[in-house]
């Protein structure tokens, strides 16, 4: 367990590094965009980015961790799959491209024709970038692929707003998840060559069986987490949306931004222990423990700065917006605290288990939205995902518990502390809020330095350990020591 979390926290150091300093880059780029473009521009490249997921993401959250997983692939059987996902990349971009009309009549937007169109470059390179970025995490490169994605955010950042700047309006926010895709590629390809060589069908069936049920995961996980928005642009309008859209990334970006920093380092690690399940709670009851310690905590303190954030990142015509990410960042740490599950159930070759589990809350979620849209209210449509959100964790902690024959209670233990520290944060500054008044700035900087303050306490009282022991690790890394 010792060597797991030394590779753990060295590998989560270099990832974490490059991520959220890009997260710095993307707020920067986002904040120019948002005030020299309109709601109705975002919510209609919103909707555009749904469909180029659903494409894309799918088979390539399939493959990748099926190549990760399986230690027993050859060069021959690497060549040979990697040849297989350029046949993918051809099928699915021709029928993406097959599909674009009835996309547009569906959606009676004109400008959705070239959005789409050129979007399908994208879904191109994200597939047939599969096995170079799979091998180089199978390598625990951890390193060069921060640094490789740090570098990749800086140049597409520059981009974006030259476009911006010089008149290509909605078309300026096309730079980044097109040019995302193809420079992924060529760096990851120049770093982990792979040669062509024509598909085997034996190669293949050795990741195949890993990769069905995956694939059908990560389809119905990219329908839940977009049922709302298809739904808010086909009925309340892509400015309803635009509004929506700009709340979930800002709710996303702590998830996505924890996520993708823990997952793509657990995975590799614990896949080395796939048989010995008692090894994987364990190691699953010290990384809730972690999470447990700040996700509460972050998700009070941006419901009380939900107005300062939205402003103060987007401008005065994004005011509407502010409700909705109010109540969104309710389910940030429901969210946080299920991030770690993927790799959990993927590392003890449970993706079945994880695929149904996650088709229950497509379900749940379907019916809230439709529900909330037929009654017309838009101000309903939060609160319904929230709770969802809230029932996907308890669904999720379940059939994980019920996989390793323990029992649900052993997480809600670890959890209940950190709940009562943050209702306790939540009363101080709901009083905070009240002596403040309505003033941007000093109820923004007032929740700040609340927060920091009550964060400091408990870190100083020892009641949060392990990132404690977290951030004494980056700053002797930082040091040099």
């Amino acid at each position: 367990m010792g060597n797991l979390r030394k590779s753990l926290i060295s590998g989560v150091w270099y990832v974490s590094l490059a991520k959220y300093s890009c997260v710095v880059v993307g707020l920067v780029v986002t904040a120019v965009l948002a005030r020299m473009l309109t709601p109705h521009d975002f919510g209609t490249v919103a909707i555009a980015t749904v469909f180029i997921h659903l494409f894309s993401t799918i088979v390539t959250e399939s493959f990748s961790p099926a190549i990760i997983q399986n230690k027993q692939l050859t060069e021959r059987d690497l060549r040979a799959i990697n040849s297989f996902t350029y046949l993918m990349a051809f099928a699915l971009t021709g029928l993406y491209l097959l599909a674009v009309p009835f996309i547009v009549a569906y959606y009676e937007t004109e400008v959705l024709s070239t959005i789409l169109t050129v979007f399908a470059v994208s879904i191109f390179f994200s597939i047939i970038s599969i096995v170079p970025n799979a091998l180089l995490m199978k390598a625990k490169r951890f390193r060069f692929i921060a640094m490789m994605s740090l570098g990749i955010h800086l140049a597409l950042a520059v981009m974006s707003i030259a476009a911006v700047t010089q008149g290509m309006g909605i078309y300026a926010l096309l730079v980044e998840p097109v040019g995302h895709g193809v420079l992924l590629f060529a760096v990851s390809y120049a770093a982990y060559p792979v040669r062509w060589s024509w598909p085997r069908r034996e190669s293949v069936a050795k990741i195949l069986s890993f990769s069905v049920f995956q694939m059908l995961y990560t389809a119905i996980h990219i329908g839940y987490r977009n049922i709302d928005k298809l739904l808010i642009g086909k009925y309340m309008g892509a400015a309803n949306l635009g509004y929506y859209e700009k709340s979930y990334r800002l709710m996303m970006l702590p998830l996505e931004n924890v996520s993708s920093v823990i997952s793509p380092v657990l995975h590799p690690l614990l896949s080395e222990y796939q048989n010995d399940k008692g090894y994987l709670w364990e190691a699953y009851k010290k990384i809730i423990a972690f999470m447990s310690e700040f996700c509460f905590i972050v998700s009070v303190a941006l419901f009380f700065l939900a107005r300062f954030i939205v402003i103060l990142l987007y401008g005065d015509q994004w005011e509407p917006a502010v409700p909705v990410f109010q109540v969104l960042a309710l389910s940030v740490c429901f969210q946080l605290m299920q991030s770690p599950m993927g790799a959990i159930f993927l590392a003890a070759n449970a993706v079945r288990r994880l695929m149904v589990s996650t088709l229950w809350i497509f379900f749940l979620m379907l019916i809230g939205a439709a529900g909330a849209i037929g009654v017309g209210s838009f101000e309903l449509i939060p609160i319904v995902v929230v709770l969802v959100f809230l029932l996907g964790f308890i669904i999720y902690q379940g059939c994980l518990a019920r996989l390793f024959g323990k029992r649900s209670d052993e997480i809600y233990a670890i959890m209940w502390p950190h709940v009562a520290y943050a209702a306790l944060l939540f009363a101080l500054l709901s009083i905070v809020e009240e002596m403040t008044g309505e003033d941007l700035w000093v109820n923004g900087l007032a929740v700040i330095s609340s927060v920091l303050a009550y964060f400091a306490l408990l870190f100083y009282t020892n009641r949060i350990p392990q990132l404690r022991q977290m951030l004494s690790f980056a700053a002797r890394k930082l040091m040099g020591k």
